[in-house]
């Protein structure tokens, strides 16, 4: 975040006369509720990819086959960098 280009904006804004700082304020907050509305749509379609994702991770062990490696967690890498 810009700090300095925010404090000058807060000096702008304490500069002005009352009416024209709550003619801001409201034209601020109708721009913030159309860029929250704008956000929470968006924001929508995500959770649902979020869950698909969960879901592949989560079966990855399904189809596995127990047994098949002796010590995996000593021999690990040995399983995952060697051909046989």
């Amino acid at each position: 975040m810009n700090t300095k280009l925010v404090d000058s904006i807060v000096q702008v804004v304490q500069s002005l006369p009352k009416e024209e700082q709550l003619e801001l304020i409201n034209q601020l907050n109708v721009l913030m509720q159309t860029a929250a509305a704008e956000t929470s749509s968006a924001v929508e379609v995500e959770p649902q990819k979020q869950l698909d994702g969960w879901d592949v991770f989560l079966s990855l062990g399904d189809d596995a086959v127990e047994g098949k490696l002796e010590n995996p967690s000593i021999n690990h890498d040995r399983y995952l960098y060697t051909k046989d």
